[in-house]
């Protein structure tokens, strides 16, 4: 399953997602997160351990069997992408190595980093 927002994906992470769902049913490409993390709360907000957390990109390879029972479940607010959906079954999803430049367009500011990708590229 692949974001047709995110145009940029390379060869290689393709290539690791297929690879590793030869022998796993779910996988999904991951990035490390740079910036400072805080989760919010009642009485405001702390520093949380960036290291505990990656960002999800596409494609998210699965068996299709296991994605059609999973898209069978009732919809619940929490299901954000497709491997959300999955894990809700208590299908456990691994995680393989996406990259930067695989992101999500989905404003002005993104085409123009999108934009310098690929005026950089050629």
């Amino acid at each position: 399953v692949h974001d047709g927002v995110r145009p940029l994906v390379s060869l290689e992470v393709i290539a690791r997602c297929y690879q590793a769902a030869e022998t796993k049913k779910a996988v999904i490409p991951v990035i490390e997160i740079a910036e400072t993390v805080r989760r919010l709360h009642n009485e405001g907000s702390e520093t949380v351990n960036r290291n505990d957390y990656k960002l999800v990109q596409t494609p998210q390879v699965f068996d299709i069997e296991l994605l059609k029972r999973a898209y069978m479940q009732p919809f619940v607010s929490c299901f954000t992408d497709d491997a959300s959906v999955v894990e809700a079954m208590g299908i456990p999803v691994y995680l393989t190595e996406g990259n930067r430049e695989n992101i999500k367009i989905t404003t002005p500011f993104d085409l123009k980093i999108a934009e310098t990708f690929l005026s950089c590229s050629t």
